[in-house]
C-alpha cells in the first residue's frame, strides 16, 4: 500500500539490505497427486496456501511467490521492520500450529481424504543476512523478489530439514538476535549442498516457555549426545543418541529424527576419523 501511495512507477532494479529469507513447502507433495484427483488437489492446495499466506501476512512477511506448493517470502523489505528475525520465527511456529488445525479438519472428514492428507507436514527454512530485493525480470513483466547467498541458504535449510526429520530449520544469523525469545535444538554445523562454508543451524521448536513437555527431557539428552559427538567420543555418542531417540516424538509420517540421524554418522566417523583438527563440520552430499 505504501508503495502504491507513493505514486512511483515500478521499475527494474534492486536494493541490498539486511533481511530474513523464508522458504516453505509441503513434505512429499508429489505423492499427493498420485492419491487425489486434479480438482481435489487444487482445492486442497488452495486451502493450505490461503491459510499459510494469511499467517505470513499477519506477521509482517512479504510474499515473494508461489512455486507449486512452495511459498517464498522475506521480511524487512520493501518496508523496513524491527525484529524481522523474530517475525519470521513467529510465522514458522504459527504455520505449524495452523497446519495441525487443518490436519484435524481433514481427519474429521474421514475417507474424504487419503491418509497422506491426514498427516500432511510442511518444512520451513529461514536465514538472515545480506540480500537484494527489487523488481527483477523484464520491462514487459517484472516480479518484486529477492536474490543472494542468504536466499540460497534459506532454500537449502528448507530442503535439508528432511534429512534430520525436522520441520523448521534456522540459520545462526536468525537465531542469535532471538535466542532469548525462542526454544531451539542445537542441530548441526554443516556444509549444505552447493555451499563451501559450514553453517551453524538449529531446529526451531517454539517461543520461549511454550515448548511441548517432551522437549524438557529430550533437549538436555540430545545436547549431551551432541557434545560427545563433537568431542569425537563416537561409542559414547552412539549410546547417548540411542537414549535420546527414545524420547523423540515419532508421530505418523515422520521417518527419522535428529537423534536417529546422528547414529550412522558416528559409525562412519569410527571408521573414518576426521582428525584432531576437525571443526565439527559435516558436508552434505544431497539437498
Amino acid at each position: 500500500d505504501q508503495m502504491y501511495e507513493s505514486g512511483e512507477e515500478p521499475s527494474l532494479g534492486g536494493e541490498e539490505g539486511y533481511h530474513t529469507a523464508f522458504f516453505t513447502d509441503i513434505q512429499s507433495f508429489s505423492s499427493f497427486s498420485e492419491k487425489l484427483s486434479a480438482s481435489d488437489l487444487v482445492g486442497l492446495l488452495n486451502q493450505y496456501l490461503t491459510d499459510m499466506t494469511d499467517v505470513l501476512l499477519e506477521n509482517k512477511g512479504t510474499l515473494d511467490k508461489y512455486i507449486g506448493d512452495a511459498i517464498v517470502a522475506f521480511y524487512g523489505a520493501p518496508i523496513e521492520i524491527d525484529d524481522h528475525e523474530m517475525w519470521a520465527c513467529k510465522t514458522a511456529i504459527k504455520m505449524q500450529e495452523n497446519l495441525e488445525i487443518l490436519r484435524q479438519g481433514w481427519q474429521a472428514e474421514g475417507d474424504r481424504w487419503p491418509e497422506i492428507v491426514h498427516h500432511m507436514q510442511n518444512r520451513i527454512g529461514i536465514c538472515t543476512g545480506q540480500l537484494v530485493t527489487g523488481n527483477m525480470g523484464s520491462e514487459a513483466r517484472m516480479n518484486y523478489t529477492m536474490m543472494g547467498d542468504t536466499v540460497n541458504l534459506a532454500a537449502r535449510l528448507e530442503s535439508s530439514a528432511k534429512q534430520y526429520g525436522i520441520y523448521i530449520q534456522i540459520a545462526d544469523t536468525t537465531y542469535q538476535p532471538v535466542k532469548d525469545q525462542v526454544v531451539v535444538r542445537d542441530l548441526d554445523f554443516v556444509v549444505v549442498k552447493g555451499k563451501t562454508e559450514p553453517a551453524q543451524v538449529y531446529e526451531l521448536i517454539s517461543e520461549i516457555d511454550q515448548e511441548p513437555e517432551l522437549y524438557k527431557k529430550l533437549l538436555p539428552a540430545f545436547h549431551e549426545a551432541l557434545a560427545l559427538y563433537r568431542g569425537q567420543e563416537w561409542s559414547k555418542a552412539i549410546e547417548a543418541f540411542k537414549a535420546s531417540d527414545k524420547l523423540e516424538d515419532m508421530f505418523p509420517g515422520r521417518n527419522t529424527n535428529p537423534s536417529r540421524m546422528y547414529i550412522p554418522r558416528c559409525e562412519y566417523y569410527m571408521d573414518n576419523s576426521p582428525g584432531d583438527d576437525w571443526d565439527g563440520a559435516w558436508t552434505m552430499t544431497s539437498k
